[in-house]
């Protein structure tokens, strides 16, 4: 690209699609809360005798939620798009050649379909279905000019 007689090469960018940090900072608020609330208070009339049980185990599920939260992520990169998804137990690089397209449904969310037929479900980064779509649209706009 040249630009007022100099030259500049495109670099490669990567782009990370994950929770924005205002969420992921409700979601630690909601968990604190949710902890502290259960040390003072049992819901639903639940007799006190319970709450050595109770308490750890919604410290050890929360714990893995906000996991969840912190680590699922889609990174779009010049060549393949990464899936990081800790509640689906899954990592995996998708090549931008592999993929046919991409679509969403209402309350099923965004999925991509392989070359091969098959269907990879995405997971929830932040955007509803049909935002997450239409950025990987673009992005397969985006890669398919490049190549």
């Amino acid at each position: 690209m040249e630009i007022l007689g100099l030259t500049r090469t495109m670099q490669p960018t990567t782009q990370v699609l994950r929770p924005k940090a205002g969420v992921r900072a409700l979601c630690v608020g909601i968990y604190l809360a949710g902890v502290v609330l259960l040390m003072i208070h049992l819901p639903f009339n639940i007799p006190d005798r319970h709450r050595v049980w109770i308490v750890p185990c919604f410290v050890i599920l929360g714990a893995f939620w906000l996991a969840d939260v912190f680590l699922t992520r889609i990174v779009l990169a010049s060549d393949s798009l990464r899936v990081v998804s800790i509640s689906d137990f899954q990592s995996r690089t998708i090549p931008r050649t592999e993929i046919e397209s991409v679509t969403w449904e209402k309350g099923c969310g965004a999925s991509i379909k392989l070359n091969n037929g098959k269907w990879v479900h995405l997971p929830s980064v932040g955007r509803n279905a049909q935002g997450l779509t239409n950025t990987l649209r673009a992005w397969l706009k985006r890669t398919e000019v490049q190549s």
